[in-house]
Parts: C-alpha cells; structure tokens; sequence
C-alpha cells in the first residue's frame, strides 16, 4: 500500500491562502477601524488607498522580479498598517478644515487641508521609508530571505504617498461634495472639550509650568526603559533567531554502532517506531535503513541526504495537522526526546532529532569548530570541548566528527609481484569492483514502478563476506596466460574508517549539538559552556592563524550575531537618515533629537509585550522595532511641524505646544491604531510573530509616551529659540508685503 508522509505541494497551498486570508483580513480590520474613527465615508476614502497601493506594488513586483510568496504576502500584510497613514492624515485634515471653515469652498478646503500636511506627510513618508528600506542592504544568508518585506513596503508607502495626494483628496471632493460639505464636517467632535484632551491639557500645564516636574517625567521614562531592558537580562524574554515552527513532521536520526548490520538496523529502527506511534499526535512512521529519507531542506542543511551506511537510519515521522491539536510540533517533540535518548543509551546509538526549520539552514544549533597546530593537539582540544558539551545538561543530541565508520578490510596491489608476473593492476581493480560491488546490466521499463527497475550482478554475501573472497578467480597474464589474482594482492589488513574535515583548506574537528529546556537559544548556550573553554574563541571570521588551538562557534550562533550585526548596522543608517532628513526640513540640530527621541520608549512597550505574549525577541522583533522607529517618527514630525506652524502664525509658545497635542493627536492616534490592526493577523504566526509584537506593543508605548515627551522636550529644550526664529521669519515675510 502506498503511504504519503510529504507533501510539500499541499503545504504551500495551504500557507498560501492562509496569508490572502489574512491579508483581506487586515484590509477589512483597518477599514472598519477608520469607519469607527471618522465615519464611513472617511473610512471608504482611506480604504481606497488599500487596493490602489496594493495593486501597484504588485506590478512593481512583477516587473522586478519578485514571485508571490511567503515573505512577498508578508510584506504586503505588513504594509497594509502603514499604507493608510498617509491616507489617514489627509482625511482627517480635510474634515477639520471642512468643519473649521465653513465659508470656504469644498475644493478650496480640501487643497488647503492637503497642503497644509503635505510637507511634514512628504518627510515623514520618506523617514519610514529611510527606517525600512536599509534592511534590504543586509547580508548572510538571511538577507536575500528578508529582502522583499522592506522593498515591498518601501514601495508600497512610496506608492501611499502618491495615492494619497492625488487619489485622495480627488476620492474626498465627489464624496463629500455628494453628502454635503456640512454632513461631512459634523462628524469630526469639537476638539479639546472631551474629558481625556481635558486631562491631558492637565497634565501639560503641570509639567509646562514646572521644570521639576518635566524632570520627573523624564526620569519615570527612563525607569520604565531601564525595568523593560532588565527582562532582557532576567530571562523573562529570551533572544533567538527565530522561533520554532509548528509543522506536521519531524526526523530522527539513529547512528548505531558501525558493525551494526542492516537487517539489525532495520530491525531496531522499526522498534523505536512503533515505540513513537504510541504517543496519540503521531500518524505515521516511515524508516528509511541504509538509505537518506527523501530529499528535503533540512536534510540539505545538515548532510543527511548523504546518509547511506548500513548501520544509519532515518525515521520519517508525520503528526497529526496543526489544527487538529493543542500541543505544538516542538512541544510534542521535547516529551519524546527522553524516549529517544534512551532507546540510543540502550542500543549505543547516537540518536539526533531534526525538527523541520524555519530557523536558519545550519548543520547544528551549537557547533564548535576546533583547529589546531597539529592534528594530535586538535582532536586533544576537541575532546576537552566535547566533555565541556557533555557536562551541560541543557545540550542534546551531542555528536563530533571523529566517530569512526565501519572499518575496511583493504587489500593493496603489490606491483613488483605483479610486475613479475605479467598482470594487469586495472583487471585486479576490475575483479575488485566486480566482487564488492553490484553491477548494472539492464533497466526494465516498469510503470507500475515509480523509479526503474534495475537486473544487477552481484556476487554472493558469503563470498564477499569469507577469508579468501578473491579465490579461483583469475586474470589475464602476459607472462603465463593467466594468473591467480591472489598472488598479486598484499593482505588484508583492518583500518579505521575515518571522515577527514577541512574548512578554507584548514584541517577541522567539529563538536554539534543541539539545546533543549527552558534556555533553547544559542547565546545562552553560549554563555554556559564558553567560560568552561580555556583556549581563544571566536565567531566572525575562520581562523587565520591557527599555530594555537582555537575554537570557532559556528552552527545558529553564527547566524544570530550576523543579522543581529547587520540590522544594528541597518538601524544606525537609518537614524542617519531620519537625523538628516529632519535637520533639512527644520533647520535645527536639536529638534532632530526631540522628534527621534520616542524610538527608545517603544522598547517600554515592545519587550514587556513579547514577556506577554510568551515570544522570543527575534530577528523579525528587530525588523519590527525598526519599522516601527520610522512610523514613530513619522507622528513625532507631524506633532512638531503642527507646533512650529502656530508659533509663524503668533501663538504663544505653551498654547501652541499644549494644542498640537490635543489637535494632531487623533490622526496620531489612528495611524498607530491602523498599524496595531493590521499587525494583528499576523500575531500568532510562528516566524512573523516577532515582527507583529514589536509593531503593536511599540506603536502602544511610543504613541501615548510621545504625545507628552514630544512637546515637553520642544518647549523646555528649544522652544523659545525656535519661537523667536520662527516669528521673525514670518515677520521678514510679511513687511515687503505692506511697504507694497
């Protein structure tokens, strides 16, 4: 009977239309979150935005290349918080304006609506896009996978800005021009009389009037940073590359003794099996001995498609579908492992679980490479890093590169006897191949078959197997005719079957393992086992010099301090960028510092929010907190140029500072609101999750801290400076205008 234990086609279809679901999902989310906001023509104006945005960021797509998959629709669901922003500003502009002035008519409104964000919307569009698009530069082997999530939505804001400035306010004049400008303006309430903007009017005054007080505030925010980065420290959130998957099937690996034969290897690994399929989650088992499990990513990654000893066997284990239960794939596999290690304790094997990655394509989650002056000083070094691993209990799976294969019974030709002879050293190799090995004669075409049916020769085990394997067996001789091929041969002898490792031509010895228990990252592995290591360690670049012992981490290690290196590089260029981009607009060298300083306060929110959710800080938590550091911006920019704009026209430096916190907090509040909707459909996602958590939690934190820090800082940092330079530009331009 025909079993099928893989279907990657199926998987595909699957996670597929799972991902267009959640993109409709997070269309259909944000939408009616802005017809809650600001009523349902506005909601239909911004929801325009979606599907015009989305539809020319597909075509860009097509035309560069990019295919539709998992990481494209990512970044396209990821996209969907952010695209409306611009959207979102306009809208709300243009009713206020419908509702402040009544007298105006509905085009000269909306055109004086637009171009009154226009500028700060132009900034803070490129400041995300200046956060978000540095990622694309990142290298190793997770960069071109990330690749697509900042160039699609790079895109996609540059594509929202167009949108919004012309798609927009074109969509807003028939709509409002159709309900009537006066229906349209009346859904926006009278600002600054609701009991929260009284409140926070409150607050201002308070820390407006009293620098102690601003003092205070500031020392709270820095509490509240320093208690959020402590969980960092205390564990309570843990750093990993990315998170483990919950999939349908897992390998095991089981290496018995090297004299093991087939037949006994089978007999075992069938054992083991029905041992596995007593546990309720597990469907079936497929045991492949003496040959690789078919061929897959993760068997790619870590060689076991090379698997072919008689003494090897793969388990090929399919659970039941993810919906179908509770437990996670990686939990059902932790309560096996102890079955596992005991069944290879029993039988002296050395059992490996392989669970299929998200995580990075490496041989092994802790891998140590040892290199030395001499071989003798190297594998010395790397038994002393191999019992280090051993006495960790939190390390599984424990393997090294020096255990030895099933060892070969050699015979070597001896020329001179040969020579004397008259024999011919490549029929002896012929002879040779022809005993131990099996030789092709004929394919049958078979349909019935899913690979050919091949009609081999092949000498009897009993012969191969004897003391005198090459007995009555005769080559040709230019000397007597023909000659006993035994006459020609030396042995045999015994030797050792050893796998010699070289990396950039350096001899190597690797020690692998993997990490179980509460602490599975690699940095807390790390942390355990390096100080237990008396010899140089290193993890950027393979040793040069290798006159001493060193030792490399390699395996996922590796890979966590590459992109971790690579998005802190990508972060610090784009705070370059955002800094010059702001200090072109604004023309201070200190209210850049204002507008980027709630990008640290988003961690308040962000770190306490994966300890919440139960998340590991990952890759995509990075990616997460970077994008996030441009929307951040984005609303920070707005709130000041909002400020500046009524201190030119002469109000007072407090007034102005307390109003544009009142005044430009709801189009704050609902792009930080569209982004913690649109990120919601991806929360429960295993490899994304990172990404959504850092997206809302952060959004949350830096929203309602900076809507007080913002303007605090702006008045006791530069206020009156920027009052004074501001009013007499204004003043410079109104003169030539009255000597006219």
């Amino acid at each position: 009977a025909t079993t099928e234990v893989r279907n990657y086609g199926a998987t595909a279809e699957a996670k597929t239309i799972e991902l267009i679901k959640h993109l409709l999902l997070a269309t259909l989310s944000v939408s009616v979150l802005i017809a809650v906001a600001m009523g349902v023509r506005a909601s239909l104006l911004v929801a325009l935005a979606i599907p015009v945005t989305l539809a020319l960021t597909l075509a860009i797509y097509y035309f560069t290349g990019y295919t539709l998959n998992r990481v494209t629709l990512f970044a396209l669901i990821f996209s969907i918080g952010i695209l409306v922003d611009d959207a979102i500003v306009v809208v709300e502009n243009i009713e206020r304006h419908l509702k402040e002035n009544r007298k105006v008519g509905l085009v000269a409104a909306t055109i004086a609506a637009v171009a009154e964000v226009g500028n700060p919307t132009i900034l803070a569009t490129f400041t995300v896009i200046a956060a978000i698009l540095p990622m694309a530069f990142v290298g190793g082997l997770m960069g071109p996978y990330m690749k697509p999530i900042p160039v699609g939505a790079s895109l996609a804001m540059l594509l929202s800005l167009f949108v919004a400035f012309i798609v927009t306010p074109w969509a807003a004049v028939r709509v409002f021009k159709k309900h009537g400008r006066e229906r349209a303006g009346s859904q926006i309430r009278e600002q600054g009389v609701g009991k929260l903007d009284r409140l926070y009017r409150s607050v201002m005054e308070l820390l407006l009037r009293r620098g102690r007080a601003s003092l205070w505030f500031g020392a709270l925010a820095l509490a509240l940073l320093l208690g959020a980065s402590s969980l960092v420290y205390f564990k309570a959130v843990k750093v990993k590359m990315l998170p483990f998957d919950n999939k349908s099937e897992f390998q095991v690996l089981l290496d018995f003794p090297a004299q093991t034969p087939l037949a006994r290897s089978l007999e075992l690994s069938t054992e083991l099996g029905r041992e596995l399929l007593l546990h309720p989650e597990i469907l079936k088992v497929q045991v492949f001995a003496g040959e690789a499990a078919p061929f897959s990513f993760s068997g790619m990654v870590k060689h076991t498609y090379l698997r072919g000893a008689d003494y090897a066997a793969d388990l090929q284990i399919v659970l039941s579908d993810k919906d179908k239960r509770t437990a996670s794939s990686h939990a059902i596999i932790e309560s096996l492992r102890p079955a596992i290690r005991r069944f290879g304790e029993r039988h002296g094997a050395v059992t490996k679980v392989l669970e299929i990655p998200p995580g990075p394509p490496v041989l092994s989650t802790m891998l140590a490479e040892i290199y030395g002056p001499d071989e003798n000083t190297r594998q010395r070094v790397a038994r002393e890093v191999y019992e280090v691993f051993a006495s960790e209990p939190s390390v599984v799976d424990l393997d090294a590169t020096w255990r030895l294969g099933r060892a070969r019974k050699l015979y070597t030709y001896d020329q001179l006897k040969g020579g004397m002879l008259g024999a011919d050293a490549q029929q002896a190799l012929a002879v040779g191949r022809l005993i131990f090995s099996e030789t092709p004669l004929l394919s049958l075409n078979d349909a019935s078959s899913p690979e050919d049916v091949n009609v081999e020769l092949s000498v009897e085990q009993a012969v191969r197997s004897s003391d005198a394997p090459f007995a009555r067996q005769s080559i040709l001789s230019s000397e007597t005719g023909t000659v006993q091929i035994g006459a020609t041969l030396n042995g045999p002898k015994i030797v050792p079957n050893e796998t010699l490792y070289r990396k950039n031509l350096k001899p190597v010895s690797y020690v692998m393992s993997e990490l179980a228990g509460a602490e599975e990252a690699p940095v807390y592995g790390l942390l355990k086992l390096t100080p237990k290591i008396g010899y140089a360690q290193q993890t950027a670049e393979v040793p040069w010099h290798t006159q001493a012992p060193v030792v490399k981490w390699d395996g996922e290690w590796y890979i966590t301090y590459e992109v971790f290196r690579d998005l802190g590089g990508a972060f610090a260029v784009a705070m370059i960028l955002i800094y010059v981009l702001v200090l072109g607009w604004f023309r201070s060298f200190a209210v850049p510092f204002i507008i980027m300083a709630p990008i640290p306060l988003s961690l308040i929110g962000i770190i306490p929010g994966h300890a919440i959710i139960g998340a590991y800080f990952t890759a995509t938590s990075m990616i997460g907190f970077i994008a996030g550091a441009g929307i951040i911006v984005r609303n920070s920019i707005i709130l000041v140029d909002f400020i500046e704009q009524q201190l030119a026209a002469g109000v007072n430096l407090k007034e102005a500072v307390i109003s544009a916190g009142v005044l430009r907090f709801r189009p704050m509040l609902l792009t930080a609101a569209a982004v913690v909707v649109g990120s919601s459909v991806i929360l429960f996602d295993p490899i994304f999750q990172g990404l959504a958590v850092s997206l809302i939690f952060g959004e949350i934190a830096a929203t309602i801290l900076s809507r007080f820090a913002v303007p605090t800082l702006y008045y006791w940092a530069v206020g009156r400076r920027r009052e004074r330079v501001l009013q007499s530009k204004q003043l410079k331009q109104l003169i030539p205008n009255e000597v006219v």
